[in-house]
């Protein structure tokens, strides 16, 4: 078999050039290596917030599996704090070929594994399907689909080179399943500095960009552009590498089709520069198409659901769950600025699918955090501004009052003591201050320009619950499905009983 593709892929070298000269008032900046290193902001080059992440997320499982933890805390501490079975966890629905009746269709294997499907394409994101390191990060939850149940895949797109996002068995695994089944191996793309790693785990077409590079495939009549956009991380596979090499999302292009697909990746919340870049792009793409387009396509945005605790150290490198529900409205807002056409028509036709999460767990965040933030920021959305600002002090309070300290130390024996000692001056191992929803409410107010505040919260009580979706891993969603589907308040428990609090 041969390990080519059937595919023909070019390089748009000038992609960045012929942007710039559309949208003058839009800085397209990309990441110059300095000193060997890609700095995308510099609040992330140091990585000290690293350490107090791992021992957050060391102490809590650690507190969990102590004798003298109460079950009070050892459930509020716990991954799975509503006891969450399978039919919350899996809706492991059969991986299948593109129906000549669908138009796209998205499939969520679990974190940012997500398997995109468009006609003459299958596309999958990040591929992970194991343990990170059995001992210290060991899978939550398995993959659906995993490498042995895929389709044929053609473009592998990775965001950058974390763990969570590379990992060799996973990526040798699908090579495997190609090279038994006699299919071409996929091409793989990826940030710079990147190229040697994938290669060296045996992918022969492996292609590394900067930012707003343009890369199209075409097989037959189909054709896919895929544009990498910013994003605002940091890299490193070991510990001491961080920095060497970029990271980048993607914009992918289904020439073909009514339907954009944007993969953020993992990322903080964008400078608004770069927001407007990534919009410009999408923008771009839109009008590149090839079909006559007399509707806003469907605009499909993956984006990361946290982690999100304790939120001062994850903000440095973690968009939070609530600004990647809200993110909607301000790319709707960028979107009309560059067409003719109203924030309001895009805001409805842009899905955002949450992804990032429910498979390792990362410092404080449980399986379904983003989903209990989603849930509060809908209660959030009802209370008038004196209310929502008296809220906001009482969750700041939260963090200051170091309340997590104090209930682990009144819930736990002596032997606990020396665990409780490790944690950051600042954690929310425990008590989750939910203060960063209120203000990631008030920033995209402000940024709203084109309307009052009443009316964007009309917005967003009328489209966050059509618009936001939390896939079940395993889910598989066409495009009928995703623009008919609703978020259900009430599939969200209560955290924690009443008899139960602390």
């Amino acid at each position: 078999m041969s390990s080519g593709i059937e595919s023909k892929l070019t390089i748009i070298a000038d992609y960045v050039n012929e942007i710039r000269s559309k949208f003058n008032d839009v800085a397209f900046q990309r990441i110059e290596k300095i000193d060997g290193m890609y700095i995308t902001n510099p609040v992330n080059k140091s990585s000290s917030n690293d350490l107090r992440i791992f021992t957050e997320t060391q102490v809590k499982r650690a507190l969990i599996n102590t004798v003298s933890t109460s079950n009070v805390i050892k459930k509020k501490l716990s991954f799975f704090s509503q006891e969450e079975n399978g039919r919350a966890i899996y809706k492991l629905d059969n991986v299948e070929d593109l129906k000549p009746e669908e138009k796209y269709a998205i499939q969520n294997a679990g974190h940012s594994t997500q398997l995109i499907q468009v006609p003459g394409f299958n596309i999958l994101t990040d591929p992970v399907f194991n343990d990170l390191n059995w001992v210290l990060y060991p899978a939550k939850t398995i993959s659906h689909p995993t490498a042995d149940m895929l389709p044929k895949i053609d473009v592998i797109l990775i965001s950058h080179n974390h763990p969570d996002h590379i990992d060799k068995t996973s990526l040798q695994n699908i090579m495997k399943e190609h090279k038994k089944k006699s299919w071409p191996f996929p091409v793989v793309l990826v940030p710079m500095g990147d190229k040697n790693l994938i290669q060296g785990f045996g992918f022969k077409q492996v292609e590394e960009v900067e930012w707003f590079t343009k890369i199209s495939i075409s097989k037959g009549e189909s054709i896919v552009d895929f544009v990498s956009i910013p994003a605002d991380h940091r890299s490193g596979r070991l510990g001491y590498d961080h920095h060497k090499s970029l990271v980048t999302g993607w914009v992918a292009n289904p020439k073909n089709i009514n339907a954009i697909f944007k993969y953020s990746g993992d990322t903080r919340t964008l400078t608004d520069e770069n927001q407007k870049a990534v919009d410009a792009v999408i923008w771009n793409e839109i009008q590149s198409k090839m079909i006559n387009i007399d509707d806003i396509p469907d605009i499909i945005c993956f984006e990361p659901s946290g982690p999100n605790y304790t939120r001062c150290d994850m903000d440095v490198t973690h968009q939070s769950s609530s600004y990647s529900i809200l993110l909607k409205f301000i790319e709707a807002e960028n979107l009309a600025k560059l067409s003719n056409k109203t924030p309001q028509d895009f805001i409805q036709k842009i899905k955002t699918v949450m992804m990032h999460h429910n498979k390792f767990e990362f410092g404080p965040d449980r399986f379904n955090e983003g989903l209990f933030i989603f849930k509060k920021l809908l209660l959030y959305l009802k209370l008038n501004d004196t209310d929502l600002k008296q809220e906001l002090l009482r969750q700041k309070e939260k963090l200051d009052n170091n309340l997590d300290r104090k209930n682990l130390k009144q819930n736990s024996t002596l032997f606990s003591r020396p665990l409780i000692a490790t944690l950051p001056e600042k954690t929310s191992i425990l008590v989750h201050s939910k203060d960063f929803i209120i203000e990631d409410m008030f920033c995209v107010f402000k940024k709203m320009k084109s309307m009052d505040e009443e009316q964007v919260k009309y917005y967003f009580n009328e489209y966050l619950t059509k618009n936001t979706i939390f896939p079940q891993i395993g889910e598989r969603l066409n495009d009928q499905q995703l623009r008919n589907v609703s978020f259900d308040l009430k599939i969200v428990k209560k955290y924690n009983k009443k008899s139960e609090k602390i």
